[in-house]
């Protein structure tokens, strides 16, 4: 009867720090962000949703070349890429950056809405901080 319910305890705190891990990426970067940006709390309060949406868009800009990559990572590694798919990963890969960049101006313009610019400036910095 104790082990299984000691096993049943340790499936259930399992599930719950993989649903943990699942949000925390996105998290970890919000909190370095806030925490490092030296705001108000209302500032924070205000930011916070700006930089869920900053986050979000940064995926969406980032998600067609990553799939490309990912779909041609076998025939990349083995060294067997045809010049039209190599012509293909370039571009998709100019167009992630572009498409980041736009995210990134589109940010920080909504940012100084909130932020004084030397603020809002410092949380682009910031949100492209690698954090562990």
């Amino acid at each position: 009867m104790i082990l299984r319910h000691s096993i049943s305890l340790l499936l259930v705190c399992s599930i719950a720090f993989c649903d943990v891990q699942a949000e925390s990426k996105q998290d970890l970067h919000i909190a370095y962000v806030l925490k490092n940006a030296k705001l108000t709390t209302e500032q924070k309060t205000k930011l916070r949703p700006m930089l869920v949406a900053y986050y979000q868009d940064m995926d969406k800009a980032k998600a067609s070349h990553k799939a490309l990559k990912d779909k041609l990572e076998e025939k990349d590694d083995a060294g067997k890429l045809t010049e039209a798919e190599c012509d293909q990963l370039f571009e998709s890969k100019q167009k992630q950056e572009k498409n980041q960049l736009d995210v990134v101006r589109k940010h920080y313009l909504a940012f100084k809405t909130i932020l004084p610019a030397n603020k809002a400036y410092k949380v682009i910095r910031l949100c492209n901080d690698k954090v562990k």
